[in-house]
C-alpha cells in the first residue's frame, strides 16, 4: 500500500474513534509510513528531524495513545525495545513476526504460517496474541557469519 494511502487509512481510524488529529501525530503517522518495516520509538523519533519534531516523551506517548485506539502495532523483539508498524486495521495485511536474535531484523509471515500453533492452543483453552511478539530466529545473514 502506498505511503499515502496508509496515513489516510489511519487518519480516518483516529478521527472514528473519536481522537483528534494532533500535529505529533500527523507527524509519527507520516514518518513510519516513510520509513516503512519496523521501527523503534527511538528510530521514529530520530527520523522526524530535529526542526518541528516533538519532545522524545511526546513521540513515545502518541505511540501509545495510536497503538491504543487500533492504528498501530507494536512487536516485542527478543529483549529489544518494541517496533512499531501499522496496524492489519490500517494496512490490510494481517501478520506474524519473526526476529533475527543477531541483527533485530524483523520479517513479516503470513498468519496462515502460525494458524496449527494458533488453532492448537485454543483447543487448549488459551487465547494466543501471536502479533504481539516476534518468533526468535537466526536470519541468513547473521547464520553466515
Amino acid at each position: 500500500m502506498r505511503e499515502e494511502e496508509l496515513v489516510d487509512r489511519a487518519r480516518t481510524m483516529v478521527r472514528g474513534g473519536g481522537g483528534r488529529l494532533t500535529r505529533p501525530r500527523e507527524q509519527i503517522l507520516r514518518t513510519l509510513a516513510r520509513l516503512g518495516g519496523h521501527p523503534t520509538a527511538g528510530q521514529i523519533h530520530a527520523a522526524l528531524g530535529e526542526e518541528d519534531a516533538p519532545h522524545l516523551s511526546t513521540t513515545y506517548r502518541t505511540l501509545e495513545s495510536l497503538c491504543a485506539v487500533g492504528v498501530l502495532s507494536h512487536v516485542h523483539v527478543d529483549h529489544g525495545e518494541p517496533t512499531f508498524h501499522f496496524s492489519a486495521a490500517v494496512s490490510g495485511r494481517p501478520h506474524v513476526h519473526a526476529a533475527c536474535s543477531g541483527c533485530g531484523s524483523v520479517v513479516d509471515l503470513p498468519t496462515e504460517v502460525v494458524a496449527p500453533v494458533a488453532d492448537y492452543l485454543r483447543d487448549n483453552g488459551y487465547e494466543p496474541h501471536l502479533g504481539h511478539t516476534a518468533l526468535s530466529v537466526t536470519c541468513p545473514e547473521c547464520a553466515r557469519d
